[in-house]
């Protein structure tokens, strides 16, 4: 199994938007996200990217006339599928070394912290936090990443136990399954990303249905995760059609 030599927790700096080039950087990550308003998103089952005609508009509460992304209406038929899929996955992901694991959660920290400027414009654009409170979700939500995978570490490493002479006993913490993951639009980065990580990381595997206002950060997300490597093991769903 691969040793991973990972320094102690430490939390996510926060941004200082007094510094003149802070301000710049931020202003960068915002013209670039708004050149990809207006996308439309697909659902993603068991890998497979899944487009629909029935979608949820996603618009920016500050300005409703300008349309952030456009995300897919799921049906009762494909959110079976979606726990059919996380289910099947589950099957390997939960013999998977919990060493990987954990590697592949930092790499998702890792390529968020490099793109927290674009993460958090995301959020101004979709949510309307401003500056300082979009770049505090994203602190956040690489602070959970950072902070379950160390606890992945803690937990999947050998147990104390107290011994006895003549018996073996071991402690092993073991993956449950498929977990369903739905978030509250507020913190649409940190309580989104915590969540799922903190079952990817175990080794469960997930569905998430984000909430209806914020469906692009969440697929954005994803995306990253996804890019770094992670298997299909994380199912996005959508809003159920009414």
């Amino acid at each position: 199994m691969t040793k991973l030599n990972v320094p102690p927790f430490c939390n996510e700096p926060l941004t200082d938007y007094n510094d003149p080039v802070n301000r710049q950087l931020m202003e960068a990550a915002l013209a670039t996200v708004k050149s990809q308003l207006g996308q439309t998103y697909p659902l993603v089952i068991g890998g497979e990217e899944i487009y629909l005609e029935d979608t949820l508009v996603s618009v920016n509460p500050a300005n409703p006339d300008e349309v952030v992304g456009r995300f897919p209406k799921a049906t009762v038929e494909l959110g079976n599928r979606a726990i059919e899929a996380a289910a099947k996955a589950f099957e390997t992901w939960q013999y998977t070394p919990y060493t990987e694991r954990v590697r592949l959660v930092l790499a998702g920290a890792e390529l968020l912290r490099q793109r927290k400027h674009e993460f958090s414009a995301w959020m101004v654009y979709e949510v309307g936090k401003s500056w300082p409170e979009a770049d505090a979700d994203t602190a956040e939500t690489i602070d959970f990443l950072e902070y379950y995978a160390r606890q992945m570490l803690r937990l999947g490493a050998p147990q104390d136990l107290v011994r006895i002479d003549g018996e073996q006993n071991d402690l092993e913490y073991v993956p449950l399954g498929v977990g369903v993951v739905i978030p509250p639009w507020n913190f649409p980065g940190a309580i989104m990303a915590g969540m799922s990580s903190a079952a990817i990381v175990s080794g469960n595997t997930i569905v998430l249905k984000p909430a209806s206002t914020s469906p692009v950060i969440a697929a954005q997300f994803h995306r990253i995760m996804t890019e770094v490597g992670l298997p299909p093991v994380f199912n996005l769903s959508g809003q159920p059609r009414r």
